[in-house]
């Protein structure tokens, strides 16, 4: 019987199978893929793309469920499939939860709505 034959993990910690949705976010937050995140450790994941997904090295990892980004880096691809690790960041360089900045969007929004509606008011004062 042959011996068999392991492939040496290379991991620094245990992964965790996972079925978690995600979305890459890039190019200055203009762009996002949707992705897959299929198994995850405390270093990295691997995600799982519809399609051959072109990204840049470095980009934003945002979990919806757990309202959190992390920021990640590509370390191989294989197709659909992108094995990342997360990058260390310093306070100056975290990112903001895109959450965030929608609901800034929207309250900037209704404070120029209310400025303009005052505007409009004075004015017939």
């Amino acid at each position: 019987m042959p011996a068999a034959t392991t492939t040496p993990e290379r991991r620094r910690s245990t992964r965790i199978r996972t079925f978690i949705g995600a979305k890459a976010i890039f190019n200055q937050r203009q762009s996002t893929l949707d992705c897959m995140v299929r198994n995850q450790s405390d270093d990295g994941a691997l995600l799982i793309f519809a399609g051959s997904a072109t990204l840049p090295e470095l980009f934003e990892l945002y979990f919806p469920l757990k309202r959190e980004t992390r920021m990640v880096r590509s370390r191989w691809r294989d197709g659909e499939r992108i094995g990342v690790s997360f990058a260390a960041i310093t306070r100056d360089d975290a990112p903001i939860p895109l959450d965030l900045v929608r609901r800034l969007r929207q309250l900037e929004q209704e404070n120029a709505a209310l400025k303009a509606r005052i505007a409009a008011l004075t004015e017939g004062a």
